[in-house]
């Protein structure tokens, strides 16, 4: 996995509750809010690398039409994932926006109780 994008793992994992593991069989990184996945890092069948974020559907469709560089989530629900280019977008600025992004998304998919053990 590219160093390149090295400081994408690190911001993700200055977020409360967030556990790292990697996919040996898909080559990704993954990223999961207690026990909500929210973000994988790895590369598209191009072999380009791509960072995929649980992404709010609305949002995710204005961001698909505003931004050739984030495109549905691959091989993921396409309504609800983003895909991020990331040889193409180098605004790190808006990476960071829709990492926090997909983690408020993850976190809000759990249950109050495991919401209030992350702390933040």
């Amino acid at each position: 996995m590219s160093e390149e994008f090295a400081w994408i793992r690190e911001e993700i994992s200055k977020l409360p509750g967030v556990q790292y593991s990697f996919k040996e069989e898909w080559g990704s990184e993954r990223y999961h809010v207690l026990d909500q996945l929210m973000a994988m890092r790895g590369t598209n069948k191009e072999g380009e690398p791509i960072l995929t974020l649980k992404c709010d559907a609305e949002k995710s469709e204005q961001l698909r039409a505003e931004n050739p560089a984030v495109v549905p989530g691959y091989y993921m629900n396409k309504r609800v994932w983003i895909s991020v280019l990331l040889e193409k977008e180098q605004d790190k600025d808006l990476i960071r926006a829709l990492i926090h992004h997909a983690y408020s998304e993850a976190k809000n998919k759990l249950p109050k109780y495991k919401q209030a053990e992350l702390f933040d």
